[in-house]
């Protein structure tokens, strides 16, 4: 792995501990200044529209311009409205004020919804094809590392420097990640002009995702596991640890931090047996898979916050397994052209169903009880496991995408 790498690699660190970082301090603000619980929330849906908006018309720009401009450009637009954000909490709250930060937030979000299909892309040009599961693990792990200091130790570093001062920090890491992606460097092998018309633009990435017998099942396993992956949002694991664990805040938290640490020890497992992965992949995504959602199932039977917690942390490994292991498989399915788009594609569905899935998994909770949605969310993970077991090993469309995987190596070599 070169320089390029190491270099997009604390980019990404530096702009996803900053966002955590002004996330939170958004939700502060706006909880304290107004007591809106809903208000508060609806940062999270703000965010999360505006991502998915900003895969949606990403193949217009991906054609037109190199990866490395577009990613430099929406960080240098995140790093002026944050600017203008720590403006407007000088000023006296009021609806219209409220408003604003809202448009604020939401231009924010689009640019940042950049930044994860284009790193995935640059990742495929500058890193070999036998390198990039140790690559995609060391980034997680890194990642997850910055974003578990983020989200643990975020509220303590704004109660003690204040929300405007955690705001200079986030800027100073944008403009960190700004540095760093100027030292990437990326050999362009397809002509930056765009060649097709703008409808075939934003349908292209979609149409060879569901056209392409391998991806197509991917996507699906995907769509199922996002639609019931919101039942790890605070709310509902909050009114897990109260109601079926019998526990408080104190809890909720250790519950939240040993997810994210079995995730940085997933992603430094991946990377130590990176090896072993290679022609390996599907097989290692569907143990990934099944596993979290067996372990899912039983988390909605304990009653025991030891046991819970055991259970959330030996989720993080599963998970990455699967997630690791399938973003290679998609790394390796096309150039990186195309890949941009289909990257754009999945992470658009992907936050339409998590949206939608926002919307309704409190009152199903209410309605069902906390345990039920858990267990029902684990049987939908196992289901989807089960699909892509009979897609991918018995129907070999998962053996067809490993064999492309090890043309493009020799390919590129």
């Amino acid at each position: 792995m070169n320089r390029s790498f190491y270099a997009l690699l604390v980019s990404q660190c530096s702009t996803n501990f900053g966002f955590s970082l002004y996330t939170m301090v958004v939700v502060l603000h706006l909880y304290d200044e107004t007591g809106s619980t809903t208000l508060a929330a609806l940062v999270t849906l703000v965010s999360i529209f505006f991502r998915m908006m900003s895969s949606l018309t990403l193949p217009i720009l991906s054609e037109k311009f190199k990866p490395t401009h577009i990613l430099r450009f929406s960080q240098i637009t995140q790093l002026v409205f944050l600017t203008i954000l720590l403006l407007l909490f000088l000023q006296e709250l009021t609806s219209s004020l409220i408003f604003i930060i809202f448009i604020v937030l939401a231009v924010i979000s689009f640019f940042n919804g950049i930044f994860a299909p284009i790193k995935s892309s640059i990742v495929k040009v500058v890193v070999p094809e036998e390198s990039r599961v140790k690559a995609n693990s060391l980034l997680s792990s890194v990642d997850q590392t910055f974003l578990f200091a983020g989200w643990t130790f975020g509220g303590v570093l704004i109660a003690f420097l204040g929300k405007q001062q955690t705001l200079y920090i986030t800027c100073g890491l944008i403009l960190i990640s700004i540095i760093s992606l100027s030292l990437v460097k990326v050999d362009q092998s397809t002509d930056i002009q765009a060649q097709s018309g703008l409808v075939e633009r934003l349908t292209m990435g979609w149409k060879y995702l569901f056209n392409h017998k391998g991806l197509k099942v991917l996507i699906m396993m995907d769509l199922m596991e996002a639609w019931v992956g919101m039942i790890w949002i605070g709310a509902v694991t909050l009114t897990y640890v109260e109601d079926a664990l019998g526990k408080g805040e104190t809890w909720w938290g250790y519950i939240n931090g040993g997810y994210n640490l079995g995730t940085i020890v997933g992603g430094i497992l991946v990377f130590r047996f990176s090896k072993i992965f290679q022609g390996r992949l599907t097989t290692f995504m569907l143990i990934g898979s099944a596993a979290f959602g067996l372990l899912t199932f039983a988390y909605g039977f304990v009653s025991s916050p030891i046991l819970a917690l055991l259970l959330v942390v030996l989720m993080g490994p599963s998970y990455q397994m699967r997630d690791l292991a399938q973003e290679t498989l998609y790394q390796s399915s096309t150039d990186e052209a195309t890949l941009t788009k289909i990257l754009a594609a999945k992470s658009t569905l992907i936050q339409l169903v998590s949206l939608v899935s926002i919307l309704g998994i409190g009152a199903l909770t209410d309605l069902l009880g906390v345990r039920l949605i858990y267990i029902f969310s684990g049987c939908i993970m196992i289901l989807s496991s089960v699909y892509g077991f009979i897609n991918l090993q018995l129907r070999g469309k998962g053996i067809l995408m490993e064999s492309e995987s090890a043309k493009g190596a020799r390919l590129e070599r």
